[in-house]
């Protein structure tokens, strides 16, 4: 089992590295970067898919 445990590792820099770039891009449309971060690490690719479909907010008036 010790020699594959570094094959895990792969798996979940890739689904932490797609979240980054999903609170990023969300970020970048003017949303919350803490909330987005914290969604980024946990939702991987879904974060990344939902931080796409959104539109960018409007600033405060």
């Amino acid at each position: 089992m010790a020699d594959t445990l570094p094959l895990a590792y792969l798996p979940l820099f890739l689904h932490c590295t797609i979240g980054l770039v999903a609170a990023r891009v969300a970020y970048g449309k003017g949303y919350d970067l803490g909330l987005w971060l914290l969604w980024g690490t946990l939702g991987g690719t879904v974060a990344l898919v939902d931080a796409l479909r959104r539109s960018p907010q409007l600033p405060p008036l």
